[in-house]
């Protein structure tokens, strides 16, 4: 396992649960990008599954196991969403976004390591 990885993607998968639970109403809003929600869940994903496989220096059908767990993750957030927070709802388009963002890391990471 490489720590450094390791370090960055529990941080990063903290970040993703504190982000995706917490009330953010009070933080300044964005500029207006169409799309902006579901650009920021597919690169959370993303980024998830990077660095997961980085950290466990994962191969082909290992990374698949962290593209499925970062999907089911998503969509567990995506319900927890709705069962815990009174200012989140679920969205199966947001689901989808971390899906696709966890599916496109994976070719991203067979290219890159020649899978």
């Amino acid at each position: 396992m490489e720590r450094k990885y390791y370090v960055a993607a529990f941080t990063w998968t903290l970040g993703i649960t504190f982000l995706s639970l917490a009330s953010l109403s009070k933080l300044p809003s964005i500029p207006s990008i169409k799309f902006k929600d579901k650009i920021i869940h597919f690169t959370f994903y993303f980024v998830f599954v990077f660095l997961w496989s980085e950290a466990f220096k994962l191969k082909k059908n290992r990374i698949l196991i962290i593209v499925a767990i970062a999907v089911a993750y998503g969509i567990v957030i995506e319900v927890l969403q709705s069962l815990l927070t009174t200012t989140r709802e679920a969205d199966v388009y947001d689901a989808l976004a971390n899906s696709f963002g966890a599916c496109l890391a994976f070719l991203f990471l067979r290219v890159k390591n020649n899978l």
